[in-house]
């Protein structure tokens, strides 16, 4: 928590130190989820027929993304919860919020891993995806399910962290599990060390049992690290079905904001699918490194969440209205380095991802055009977003991601991109008119609802 000498507004330079402070260590967290994902895809990308076992995982984390991502959502109560008792000096609350989103995360999970049992059903009777890719996928999308609930108590373990600022240790455990994924991943898709070849049944398999190590470690780093009397860890349960249901009342809308758009971006997605096995290769891989990029953002959005929450519980809205917009100066200044990156090094960015030559001639030019403005826009609304669930401001900005999402994004995706049959360019650009017009609106948003609170 910061100290009372600095409870004013102490300058912009104040505002960008301590949000880089925060920012690094959750971006490179939120990064490691990211990134194992690209590793996954980087190993089934140079297997033999890359191009359906590709289209086989992009296909299996369509559904996935979605839950998983939702379930994110209503985890964000951890975190804007824990940030502004923190900043109040609540300290001894904290340790209840920590325990009712482990809670919800295991309920979340198991739910989740049980919706996710027929794969196949899933993809080819609710997806509409080709019989072949159906059938490669359903396994690994079963598969990937298992793992949520272990992923989900760690996201609820590192919000607590992220809240009590104490980002670093979630950050190394995310760093451990990613070298532990690859290794085991590349073991069990290639058939290394005299093992059989699964291909990316194997690598959804390695993913699967890491997430759970993840679980496991957040865990132990809350009981291991943190001071268990000053943030009432170890304290008996005071608020019990209330505290839950409190915890959903701010995460519900926060989950329904992040699910309309991930569900906006795994449409488009599955769209791809439609037009063949090489559009969603594709599509898949192209949204998968828009992703990896945007953990840049995540982690100053995070920051942004926690700094704006710690202000608001001091009741200083000025400083919050100062922290969130130097959040959203610094994502842009760093995702415009991102955007220019993508354009000049899209060939080898690709040739990362895959080696199939029908994939790669579609996503070079898709990277180095669209996708680098792709990147910039989404980090601004993303940051913006992120400032908004500091002041806990729920409703408003959910009907924003609607309207943008589903009333401009899917449809403007399914009718130049599949109905006219353009294919990946059309879809990913009905991605930036929906991020625009998210950001333009977000930005309104918060200034509007930081600036009343600071006169009143």
């Amino acid at each position: 928590m910061e100290s009372a000498a600095s409870t004013g507004d102490g300058g912009l330079a104040k505002h960008l130190r301590e949000t880089a402070r925060l920012a690094v260590p959750v971006m490179l967290s939120r990064a490691g989820l990211v990134l194992m994902l690209t590793v996954d895809t980087a190993i089934v990308g140079h297997l033999s027929a890359a191009g359906l076992q590709l289209a086989a995982l992009g296909a299996a984390l369509v559904p996935q993304t979605v839950l998983q991502t939702a379930a994110v959502g209503l985890l964000i109560g951890v975190i804007v919860r824990t940030a502004q008792l923190d900043g109040a000096g609540r300290q001894a609350e904290c340790g209840q919020i920590w325990r009712l989103g482990v809670l919800l995360a295991v309920l979340i999970g198991g739910v989740y891993a049980m919706l996710l049992a027929p794969g196949a059903f899933i993809l080819a009777d609710l997806l509409g995806q080709p019989a072949a890719v159906a059938a490669a996928g359903g396994g690994v999308l079963q598969v990937l399910g298992l793992g949520l609930p272990g992923l989900l108590v760690y996201i609820a373990c590192a919000h607590f962290l992220e809240g009590i600022n104490r980002p670093v240790p979630p950050m190394l455990l995310m760093l451990a599990a990613n070298l532990l994924n690859a290794g085991a991943a590349y073991v069990l898709a290639t058939g290394a060390m005299g093992l059989p070849a699964l291909g990316v049944l194997g690598v959804a398999i390695a993913t699967s049992a890491t997430r759970w190590v993840l679980g496991l470690g957040g865990v132990l780093l809350v009981l291991l690290l943190v001071d268990r009397r000053r943030y009432g860890v170890s304290a008996r349960p005071a608020h019990g079905f209330a505290g839950m249901l409190a915890l959903l009342r701010l995460g519900v809308p926060l989950a329904a904001a992040i699910g309309l758009e991930t569900a906006c971006f795994a449409m488009i997605v599955n769209m791809s699918g439609w037009l063949g096995p090489v559009s969603l290769a594709t599509m898949y891989a192209a949204i998968n490194y828009t992703s990896f990029v945007y953990m840049l953002t995540i982690g100053i959005a995070t920051a942004a969440a926690v700094r704006v929450g710690n202000a608001v519980g001091r009741d200083d809205w000025r400083s919050a209205r100062h922290a969130g917009w130097m959040a959203v100066g610094m994502a842009g200044g760093v995702m415009a380095a991102a955007g220019l990156l993508t354009a000049l090094l899209a060939g080898p960015a690709a040739r990362i991802l895959t080696s199939d030559p029908a994939v790669l001639a579609d996503l070079v030019p898709l990277l180095a055009g669209i996708v680098s403005l792709l990147v910039i826009v989404d980090s601004l609304q993303g940051v913006l977003m992120g400032a908004l669930r500091g002041c806990a401001d729920t409703l408003v900005p959910t009907a924003i991601y609607g309207v943008s999402f589903w009333l401009i994004g899917v449809p403007a995706g399914y009718w130049w991109g599949y109905r006219h049959g353009i294919g990946p360019d059309a879809l990913t650009w009905s991605l930036i008119a929906a991020l625009g017009a998210a950001t333009l609106a977000l930005g309104w948003r918060f200034q509007a609802l930081s600036a009343r609170r600071a006169k009143g």
